[in-house]
């Protein structure tokens, strides 16, 4: 097992950088083609306001007009009961219950008005209790800004911790397991058309988290099998199977039951947070690739760069000195 390990170890960066080059590139088509599915909290969308009869279930009215989204290719992307404080001329002001669901998408006002036809219709209400509306996305122009400058700075501190507490080299592979688990987890979910939205950003930064944790402890590992007696027979690859070895083990209980709570999310009733489930499973896969082979393969091929290039010197300073020793010689055997 250890030497197939080994052998499967040999090409891994390879091996890890073609697939994940597939999906970024695969993801580009799809993002050009067809774009991004972003939640409405990212990307806006539509409201569509009901005024509820008494009596009747909530899920009665989301269900039907669920049917009725289906038909023009769109989903809830949230649905609330909403009380509204309504004006009334006989009775004062008296609380009006109001079913609210948002979709994704803005439509036009042809589309608007077709869907608005079909609620009523379908419902068996009056016109004047269903509206719709276009709603602005609640993240603003500044709040990505200070976004992508949040990721820059986190790309910069990996980068610097890694090179005070190990060196830069380590740095490096920090910066990139980093970025290779943002823009991979952003590839898949173009490629499979999931609903991106600022919960799905959240556990995602998450498990970044926990990806930067297990990294810190296999160099930490790998740190001390380094300084043992036995390391310097073995190759720098071989050193860091051993290290993820050892740290593998006690994460692979937190792995476990992190997989089984977003797992036991994905068969809740509610479609908001089934879709934040199925990106932090997303996540959750992206972050193990990247730390099991995209950090720790990249660190072991700049050790292993660095190893060669000092190899190379040492042997091109052999050969210089041969040939200073050579001169040497025949210089004295002229002076004798």
């Amino acid at each position: 097992m250890y030497n197939m390990a080994l052998k499967i170890k040999k090409y891994p960066l390879l091996i890890s950088t073609i697939v994940s080059c597939v999906i970024i590139i695969a993801s580009l088509f799809v993002l050009g083609f067809k774009g991004m599915n972003l939640g409405v909290s990212l990307g806006g969308g539509t409201q569509i306001e009901v005024t509820m009869n008494d009596g009747i279930l909530t899920s009665t009215y989301t269900n039907k007009i669920d049917d009725v989204l289906d038909k023009y290719g769109l989903n809830i992307d949230t649905n609330f009961v909403e009380d509204k404080y309504n004006a009334s001329e006989k009775d004062g002001e008296f609380t009006r219950k109001n079913l609210v669901i948002q979709v994704a998408k803005e439509l036009d006002e042809t589309t608007s008005s077709n869907v608005k036809n079909d609620i009523v219709k379908t419902l068996g209400v009056k016109e004047d209790a269903v509206e719709l509306g276009n709603i602005k996305s609640s993240v603003l122009s500044k709040s990505v800004l200070l976004l992508a400058g949040a990721f820059g700075i986190l790309a910069v501190a990996f980068f610097l911790f890694g090179f005070i507490r190990y060196d830069v080299f380590a740095g490096i592979s920090f910066v990139l397991a980093f970025l290779h688990n943002i823009i991979l987890y952003l590839s898949i979910v173009i490629i499979t058309r999931i609903q991106l939205t600022l919960s799905a950003i959240s556990a995602m930064m998450f498990l970044t988290l926990v990806m930067t944790i297990v990294l810190v402890s296999i160099y930490e590992r790998y740190r001390e099998v380094s300084k043992e007696q036995d390391a310097a027979k073995l190759s720098i690859s071989e050193n860091m199977i051993n290290s993820e070895k050892e740290i593998i083990k006690p994460f692979s209980i937190i792995a476990v039951a992190i997989l089984v709570f977003t797992l036991s999310l994905l068969f809740l009733p509610v479609s908001r947070i089934v879709i934040i489930a199925v990106n932090m499973l997303i996540a959750f896969v992206v972050t193990l690739y990247t730390s099991l082979l995209i950090g720790p393969s990249s660190y072991v091929a700049l050790l292993d760069i660095r190893e060669m290039n000092r190899k190379a010197i040492l042997s091109r300073n052999d050969t210089v000195n041969k040939s200073i020793k050579k001169k040497i010689k025949k210089n004295n055997k002229k002076s004798k």
